[in-house]
């Protein structure tokens, strides 16, 4: 008998059938739920998007607006802006009604206004026509109100002339009109009346009358000794204090030059003195003004050196140059000896000037 009638092979290969038919029904009944759970989703999905579309209101917000329809909102909105600010000396003045037919207009415009954008056009409109308007309510001029003498003066004669005066007027035009005084008094009394009070005390009471003290004020008298004269500037002052600038910058580009690349603050700060440390960043500036000195900051600090002077054809091709405004004060110049760690000043300490004469500037 062969292998293959062997019955013992048989149930062996029965099992194997089996086995395979139960993992092919796992993988179906895998398949089977994962496609519920995204029906699910998509069920949940299409549920939220219907809820959220019945909440939303379309006539406050409307995401998907026709977009030509906003394009010609946001157009018509720029050019009612353009005009406004074009026309705004115009619509200052009084009795024109620009800026009333320009907020008509964008009422017409906003009642179109379904997204963010052009919302934030209608917004910017209104802020310009705000600010017109207040411009015109101060340009306004209540020339209807103002008090006319002549017309004032008119209507008191007329009020002013009895029955009688005005017969006898009859009789001599040529004479001045007179005036009925008694009844134009009763009739202003009354806007002068003040209300009753008690009787003053002032007549009971026995009261002294101060006598003022009349204090004489004495003239100061100046000695002409004492009079110090204006001293003015002469050019040699002037000559001299150009030519002490002039050799600090020399000094300073020199002890530059052989130092090489350096921080600049560790350069121009003198731990000594704060007023030294102000004019070694005026002398420094002038450096650089020059285009001799130079400072990098790529590295994160301010590093100063020295440079080659501009070519001719460089300032021709108009060399670039950057300002910088620094302050400095006193916190900020012991903060910076503090971070630094500066105990000598590179720059020495100049000497201070012992002979000055009175009254001129240093």
């Amino acid at each position: 008998m062969s292998a293959i009638d062997d019955p013992s092979n048989r149930p062996q290969e029965d099992d194997n059938v089996d086995m395979d038919n139960d993992t092919a029904s796992d993988e179906d009944q895998l398949e089977e739920e994962e496609e519920n759970d995204d029906m699910a989703v998509d069920d949940a999905y299409a549920t939220l998007t219907q809820h959220l579309d019945q909440e939303t209101d379309r006539s406050a917000y409307d995401p998907s607006q026709d977009k030509e329809e906003r394009r010609q909102l946001r157009q018509s909105y720029r050019k009612l802006i353009t005009k406004t600010e074009e026309n705004r000396r115009n619509y200052t003045h009084v009795g024109n009604n620009g800026l009333i037919d320009t907020l008509e207009k964008a009422n017409v415009l906003y009642a179109r206004v379904r997204n963010t954008q052009e919302a934030t056009l209608d917004s910017k409109l209104l802020v310009l026509s705000a600010d017109l308007g207040t411009q015109k309510a101060r340009n306004l001029r209540l020339d209807n109100q103002v008090f006319n003498v002549d017309e004032f003066v008119s209507k008191i004669i007329t009020y002013g002339r009895s029955a009688e005066v005005t017969e006898r007027e009859r009789s001599r035009s040529d004479q001045e009109p007179d005036l009925d005084w008694k009844k134009i008094g009763l009739k202003a009394v009354a806007f002068g009346k003040a209300a009753h009070s008690i009787d003053f005390m002032l007549g009971p009471l026995s009261v002294e009358k101060k006598q003022r003290k009349v204090t004489k004020q004495v003239r100061l008298v100046k000695n002409k000794e004492d009079l110090v004269q204006p001293t003015k500037l002469q050019e040699s002052d002037l000559q001299q204090q150009e030519n002490e600038t002039s050799n600090n910058v020399n000094q300073i580009y020199r002890i530059l030059d052989e130092r090489g690349p350096v921080n600049y603050f560790e350069f121009i700060t003198n731990p000594e003195s704060f007023s030294q440390t102000a004019e070694n960043m005026f002398y420094v500036s002038f450096l650089i003004r020059n285009a001799v000195a130079e400072i990098d900051d790529s590295s994160g600090q301010p590093i100063l050196a020295t440079r080659a002077p501009p070519l001719t054809e460089e300032l021709a091709d108009n060399l670039r140059k950057k300002q910088v405004i620094m302050n400095l004060d006193m916190a900020l110049w012991k903060e910076i000896i503090e971070t630094y760690g500066i105990r000598e000043s590179t720059i020495p300490t100049r000497p201070k000037r012992k002979e000055m004469t009175p009254g001129k500037w240093y």
